[in-house]
């Protein structure tokens, strides 16, 4: 018994999605890593995570890896031609 193939849709949401987190961690890690680490005042890590949470690039950031996440998902699921 096979398992049920996945649809064009919950490929371009399952992209989406994974795409958008990627690069979420990535741009909020690496800004706290940048800006709040190492500094020796115990606050400035947070205060980094903060301000980075706060900034609307962030947020544009993980948007635009959601979208470029979806386009892969339908490039992915795209219909196949098959004949030889």
């Amino acid at each position: 018994m096979s398992k049920p193939a996945r649809t064009r849709a919950d490929l371009v949401v399952a992209g989406a999605i994974g795409g958008a987190a990627i690069v979420w961690v990535i741009v909020v890690f690496g800004t706290v890593l940048v800006t709040g680490a190492g500094t020796g005042n115990f606050f400035d890590p947070w205060r980094a995570l903060v301000r980075v949470l706060t900034t609307g690039s962030t947020w544009l950031a993980a948007l635009g890896g959601g979208v470029a996440g979806g386009i892969v998902g339908a490039l992915v699921g795209r219909p196949q031609d098959k004949q030889k």
